[in-house]
């Protein structure tokens, strides 16, 4: 597993844009306190939007970092 893949993310810099509408949408339909979206490679590029309350959002850094070890112990094992 390589850590060299370089994708460009940015945060959803379109008020109102097509990241922040998905991120709204799930935010609506889940009745979350917080919501995330990912885009890679999208027609616009990528990106991401985070919507909700703080004292939610301030819970996501540990949870990607947990995804993120997930995620690479699940395509290691499925890449070998």
């Amino acid at each position: 597993m390589t850590d060299s893949v370089e994708v460009d993310v940015v945060p959803n810099s379109q008020p109102g844009g097509l990241l922040e509408a998905a991120c709204s949408h799930v935010l609506q339909i889940t009745h979350a306190r917080c919501a995330a979206v990912i885009a890679l490679g999208g027609d616009a590029g990528s990106g991401y939007s985070v919507m909700g309350s703080l004292d939610a959002q301030v819970l996501l850094p540990d949870i990607l970092e947990q995804m993120a070890q997930t995620l690479r112990q699940q395509l290691a094992r499925n890449l070998n």
